[in-house]
């Protein structure tokens, strides 16, 4: 997912929770020896972005820690997307260690373009598995490792939930308790949108509309497709799931099916509307008073929960290791030094959310973010669920895009686009 108008916010917010690396170097590393790789040269690529951002000024740390020689590169994220997979694909990616997103795992693994990491991570001499605790990372996050399908081929290193922010002046005007399901969210949007001129959610319509879907989807009961790909996009729970999220579609602002990560964005920080159901991310942006014109009005609240219990869709960007790379011991170092529980509370104090459950109890996120927004980020993440990558994922979600939006303006009922869509996907997966 694109974030680039959130390396401003997290700029500004990094002196807020800012720690220094001597003070993460002091913590426990557990009991390997950090420096059986002294010496060597380790190329690691990134994208920009705000972990990218976080992470940089604690390089040094990893260099006294283990001896290793850092030589860091990076690129805008676009930039970047487009020459990890022109070099891998070429043969000549020259790096050891990068930045990964979890769409792309099938392809890069049929590709063998990524290492498997549970070598490394089950080797005692490179991994204290007690001190790592691999459990410690979110449901989704460990999901992840191998969606690929094979074998783990990449760690989180981020976090994004699917939540509710919503303006808590709007909803106490009008007697309205942050909503716990789906219905009381239907109904407070509804409420909102009749009092006045502003709407009662902004979510999103456009292409990338399938993100937000998913977690309803999930919540009714529904899913995309079965484990062994096969598509299950017209069930009833799907059909039911497609139906309040164009609901709900109608209490947000004019335009919506051509809103984005962008729009939905500008609409909560401008006011224009009551509500918000998308990725945690937006936080920072809309706390912040230089950007926001309700920042001191902003509550959050857990994703709702559905006929089959809360389950947002969730994010996480990830490290992999080229499978090419002569540097693996080393590489696997940096990677399980990068998304260890003291480094991620150090990037968390810098406003990155972490994907390691216990971060989140720690006193420097209690200073960084109010306490109703971490209850929300931890209580989704906990059941959050990740969409069914695939080698084919951008094609299917084309089809999915259109029927939502035809769903969402009344040219088609939910049942006959979702018709339509399982049919195009047979053709697509077959």
């Amino acid at each position: 997912m694109k974030r680039r108008e959130f390396l401003t916010a997290t700029a500004a917010v990094c002196a807020l929770g800012k720690l220094s690396s001597a003070s993460a170097a002091t913590s426990n590393f557990g009991s390997i020896n950090w420096k059986q790789q002294s010496g060597t040269k380790l190329n690691v690529f990134m994208a920009r972005h705000p972990w990218q951002e976080a992470i940089e000024p604690e390089i040094d740390q990893f260099r006294g820690l283990t001896g290793i020689n850092v030589q860091l590169s990076e690129l805008p994220e676009d930039q970047y997307a487009t020459k990890v997979a022109a070099d891998l694909s070429a043969g000549v990616f020259e790096y050891d260690v990068f930045m990964s997103q979890y769409y792309d795992a099938p392809r890069y693994e049929a590709a063998k373009w990524t290492a498997a990491l549970d070598p490394l991570m089950n080797d005692p001499k490179l991994t204290d598995k007690n001190w790592y605790d691999w459990q410690d990372f979110f449901p989704g996050a460990r999901q992840i490792a191998t969606i690929g399908g094979k074998y783990a081929d990449r760690v989180a290193i981020t976090a994004e939930a699917q939540i509710l922010i919503y303006r808590k002046d709007v909803l106490a005007k009008l007697g309205i308790a942050p909503p716990l399901d789906f219905n009381d969210l239907l109904a407070a949007a509804d409420k909102i949108g009749k009092a006045g001129n502003i709407s009662g959610i902004t979510l999103r319509g456009g292409t990338y509309a399938w993100w937000p879907f998913y977690g309803v989807v999930k919540s009714y009961g529904g899913d995309f497709l079965t484990p062994d790909l096969k598509p299950v996009i017209d069930s009833s729970q799907d059909i039911e799931a497609l139906q309040m999220y164009a609901d709900l579609a109608k209490d947000a602002p004019q335009g919506v099916t051509s809103y984005d990560w962008d729009e939905i964005n500008t609409a909560m920080l401008s006011g224009q509307a009551a509500m918000f159901l998308d990725s945690s991310v937006i936080y920072s942006r809309i706390k912040d008073p230089t950007l926001s014109t309700v920042a001191n009005e902003i509550g959050a609240a857990p994703f709702p929960t559905g006929p089959a219990g809360r389950h947002g869709s969730s994010h996480y960007w990830s490290l992999s290791m080229a499978a090419a790379s002569k540097q693996q011991d080393a590489g696997w170092l940096f990677i399980q030094w990068a998304t260890s529980k003291p480094v991620q509370a150090l990037l968390q104090s810098k406003g990155v959310l972490a994907p390691r459950a216990s971060v989140y109890g720690t006193s420097d996120a209690s200073k960084m973010y109010a306490a109703d927004f971490l209850d929300a980020v931890k209580i989704s993440l906990t059941s959050a669920v990740i969409l069914p990558a695939n080698a084919k994922f951008f094609e299917l979600m084309d089809p999915l895009r259109v029927a939502i939006q035809q769903v969402i303006t009344g040219d088609s009922t939910a049942a006959t686009s979702l018709k339509s869509v399982e049919s195009q996907w047979q053709k697509i997966l077959a």
